[in-house]
This record gives structure tokens, C-alpha cells and sequence, in this order.
């Protein structure tokens, strides 16, 4: 079985949930396609797979770097073709799950790195490509109360220690949830401020990440059932197996 799986879409749709599901059905292993889940530390504001949710599952690519270290593009498409290869040699599906779309579309296809970076629309692999969707006015819910839960789960210790540190990375610059609490400690803003920008970042993301994948790749969308995600799982395990592996 030499077929890749790939679960994109925006933030709090229920992409590491299905990775889960579809790893245990195709005997898969998961890469990381998210480049602040690359790494370490930044768990509460990544909404990065607790150990206890991975369910003895191979995850890869997540946690390999420092805050404080660079990770580009190239280094993520080496490292994850190794991974893939390294996936397949024991007879396994990799399963690539993330919102990162650079870094997808840089492992999967022609990106060659140089004087002239140029992104083919050549696809190297033979690639399942499953993307999760709900109602604009719904996720914009879902991803404001998740940052609400990510305040109630301890985000502003996780970015007090970074900050303490005098951590100011290009991923701490960048990152949502982190250069809007940098900011609150350094008395640019207010806390609530700093949550609406949050929130707000947050939402403008997803939109983007909407009309990139939509863009670049070509990709099978499935409605998230909010109320039975299960039902969710079981419609896209029968469309892969219907259309990929029957």
C-alpha cells in the first residue's frame, strides 16, 4: 500500500481526531504538517496531541526542534520524505496531518530549493487528499471558545516561562497566541486585548487557510458533523476505501 494520506483544513475542525481514526483503520503512522507544532514547548497555543490522545500511535516531526532554533521549509521537506520513506519501509500508511500549507505542498510535490524557489504542481506521491470543513459562522465559534479553553488550560504561563526566558524567536514573533501575549507583558496591550487579538488572528487564519488549500491542492472536502464526528470518520473511511483502495 503505497498511497499517502493527507488531513488539511483549518484550525479546531477535528484533524488530529480523524488522523487517530484513519491511523488505526490503515495501520498508519502520523507526521506532523503544522510548523509550530515542530516545536518544543509551544503546547497549549499550537492545540499540539497530548501523549495521552495519541493512543499508541507513531507520531513524527512533532517536537524536534527548540523554540530558539531555525526550521525551514527544506528542513521540513527532508526530514519528512525521510519519514515517509521510513513509514513505508515497514509497510505502514504515512498519514500527514497539519494546517501548514507551504509545508504540505513543499513534501508532496516538486519544490526545488535555490537561487529561484520553484513550487511545482508536479505530485511526487501517489496522495489521498481529505480536507475538513464546517460552516464559516460555526468555526469562527468553535475557534473563539477554543482559545478561551487554551487561557483556562494554562497558555499564559506557557508564554510567561517563554518570555522570562527573553525568548524572541522567529516562531515567537509569528505565532498566534504568542506575539499577542508578548505584547501584553510588554505593556503594549491589555490581557483582554491581547485574548480578542487572539481571536481574531485566529479566525483571519482559518479564512486563509481555506483559500490556500483550496488553491493549491486538489482536495476532497467533508462537512464536519459537530453533533456526530463519528458519523464524519465513518463517511470519509468508506470514501478512501471506496475510491482508493477497492
Amino acid at each position: 500500500m503505497s498511497k499517502i494520506i493527507v488531513i488539511v483544513g483549518p484550525t479546531g475542525v477535528g484533524k488530529t481526531k480523524l488522523s487517530i481514526a484513519l491511523a488505526k483503520e490503515f495501520n498508519g503512522e502520523i507526521i506532523n504538517g503544522d510548523s509550530m507544532q515542530i516545536y518544543k514547548g509551544l503546547d497549549i497555543g499550537t492545540a499540539k496531541i497530548k501523549e495521552s490522545e495519541k493512543e499508541n500511535i507513531p507520531h513524527h516531526l512533532f517536537d524536534i526542534k527548540n523554540v530558539t532554533e531555525h526550521y525551514s521549509v527544506f528542513n521540513y521537506q527532508q526530514e519528512g520524505r525521510a519519514k515517509i520513506e521510513e513509514i513505508r519501509k515497514k509497510n505502514k500508511v504515512p498519514i500527514i496531518v497539519g494546517g501548514t500549507g507551504l509545508y504540505i505542498k513543499a513534501l508532496l510535490y516538486d519544490y526545488r530549493f535555490g537561487a529561484n524557489n520553484t513550487l511545482g504542481d508536479i505530485l511526487l506521491y501517489d496522495c489521498i487528499f481529505i480536507g475538513l470543513t464546517i460552516p464559516r459562522d460555526k468555526l469562527y465559534q468553535i475557534i473563539n471558545n477554543r482559545v478561551d479553553k487554551m487561557i483556562a488550560d494554562g497558555l499564559i504561563d506557557e508564554v510567561a516561562s517563554l518570555y522570562k526566558q527573553n525568548i524572541r524567536s522567529k516562531a515567537i514573533k509569528t505565532g498566534i497566541g504568542y506575539k499577542e501575549l508578548y505584547q501584553y507583558f510588554d505593556n503594549i496591550i491589555t490581557l483582554e486585548e491581547a485574548i480578542n487579538l487572539i481571536k481574531k488572528h485566529s479566525r483571519n487564519y482559518a479564512k486563509r487557510q481555506y483559500t490556500w488549500f483550496n488553491n493549491k491542492m486538489k482536495i476532497k472536502w467533508f462537512n464536519v458533523d459537530l453533533n456526530n464526528f463519528d458519523k464524519t470518520v465513518k463517511e470519509i473511511i468508506n470514501y478512501i476505501k471506496k475510491e482508493h483502495f477497492s
